[in-house]
């Protein structure tokens, strides 16, 4: 249902800047643009520069600002926006004088959550905003725009679209029975369903990417302690974030860091050491940590030191590194070999670093960057990734679905005409068409307050 009342909020971030922008949404819009900047019948998505006078008509500021018209608005209802000048006190003055005129303070996401009300985008389009807002890097942000620009709401159309064309047969069997209409081709009907089936399917399982471009593509650093892991973290980093020591055995837990590399966000993990023999207690709860963290790794920077012995380590047998998942860092270059590195595990991608170089950090990155395209660790830019909340329900949809095949010519057909309604109605979910005011609160609620 539709909120009759006018908000305001901030739509920049606290503290000074150039400008800051102050967003109005309601019925109020109109009148408080003729009101606040004296002019009457202002001309819609035209920017004015004027002062903003007070309630008492005290000038607070000089601003710009532009009056839109519901159709044309991003909420779907009247709106201004004010740039004022990014002086804190100036903009707080301002919002204050806003509410007093009949404003109240925008929720979360309140902005987007009217702009799905009022049919201005679907639910997943509106969740696309907050992704794009939070994008990490190219591959998130391309991820984003493709489902802002409906690109998921035209698939879930098809979909629906398909399923109503068996519903449709169904329906003519329901109401025809005594008449003389031909028998449903079963086997055809069926194929269609699977057909569906595994278009639903390929689309879930898209959602196990979702992860990756929005936190980061988890890559675990492990090897030997003292093969230089900390060193490797730090040079990709750019400052010395963790403690490197000639003493093996100093990392004890874990440590992560989010980096850009190209247009991968990654989220990489220095992990404890690992040998057969912990030395201490402390040391081998970091083992174990390390082991958990591989458990949970999508992608593993194996580190073996040149200048050492190939390592004997002691894995989990759960965990598998393999020429996929897996990149070589050989490093301590610049020291003296003690095996022969182009025998040793020749077929997995692999680089040389000395990583007390200068230029180390960035020869990872290029190198990571490449690997993970080389590799397909994420698809292609133009497949559609969706969300956990969508995976859930296309799950659901695809159960009903195959639940539906599965009974075909077993079960009055009206049951199956009924499991085609309840596959629409879970596909149609996903779009927002239903009234689930907790769903809509958990999508909006995590949405910035300007937005």
């Amino acid at each position: 249902m539709a909120d009759s009342s006018t908000i305001a909020a901030f739509a920049t971030p606290p503290g000074k800047s150039a400008l800051t922008v102050i967003r109005v949404s309601g019925t109020l819009s109109r009148e408080i643009a003729e009101q606040a900047f004296r002019r009457e019948n202002p001309s819609p998505r035209h920017a004015y520069f004027g002062k903003y006078r007070s309630c008492s008509g005290k000038i607070i500021d000089e601003c710009l600002w532009t009056f839109f018209e519901n159709k044309s608005s991003y909420s779907g209802e009247p709106m201004l926006e004010i740039s004022c000048h990014g002086n804190p006190f100036i903009s707080q003055k301002i919002y204050g004088d806003l509410i007093r005129r009949g404003c109240r303070p925008a929720l979360p996401g309140e902005f987007t959550r009217r702009a799905f009300i009022n049919g201005k985008m679907d639910l997943t389009q509106a969740e696309a905003v907050s992704d794009i807002i939070s994008a990490g890097s190219e591959r998130a942000l391309e991820a984003a725009q493709k489902l802002l620009d409906g690109a998921f709401g035209k698939k879930i159309a098809a979909w629906n679209d398909a399923i109503l064309q068996l519903l449709a047969e169904t329906e003519v069997q329901i109401d025809f029975s005594e008449e003389e209409v031909p028998d449903l081709d079963t086997a055809r009907f069926a194929s269609m369903l699977e057909r569906i089936i595994r278009d639903l399917e390929q689309t879930r399982d898209t959602a196990r990417y979702s992860a990756m471009l929005h936190e980061g593509i988890n890559a675990v650093i492990f090897g030997a302690p003292n093969a230089g892991k900390s060193s490797l973290l730090n040079a990709v980093v750019g400052e010395d974030r963790a403690l490197v020591s000639e003493e093996a055995g100093t990392t004890r837990d874990f440590i992560s860091e989010n980096i850009t590399a190209e247009e991968f966000c990654i989220r990489i993990i220095d992990t404890a050491g690992i040998r057969n023999n912990a030395e201490t207690k402390l040391e081998d709860i970091g083992i174990a940590r390390t082991r958990k963290c591989m458990k949970e790794a999508d992608f593993f920077i194996f580190v073996i030191a040149l200048s050492e012995s190939f390592p004997a380590l002691d894995l989990n047998p759960e965990i598998t590194f393999t020429p996929e998942n897996t990149l070589i860092v050989f490093s301590k270059s610049d020291l003296p070999s003690k095996f022969d590195s182009s025998v040793c595990l020749s077929e997995f991608e692999r680089i040389f670093l000395n990583l007390t170089d200068s230029d180390a950090g960035t020869a990872f990155k290029k190198k990571i960057a490449e690997v993970f395209r080389k590799k397909s660790i994420l698809p292609d830019s133009d497949v559609l990734i969706v969300s956990a909340r969508h995976a859930e329900t296309l799950e659901s949809a695809i159960e009903i679905l195959s639940e539906a095949k599965t009974l075909l010519g077993k079960i009055p057909i009206e049951f199956i005409a009924g499991k085609l309604r309840s596959a629409i109605e879970e596909l149609s979910e996903i779009l927002g068409r239903f009234d689930n005011e907790k769903i809509l609160d958990k999508v909006f609620s995590g949405f910035c307050i300007g937005k």
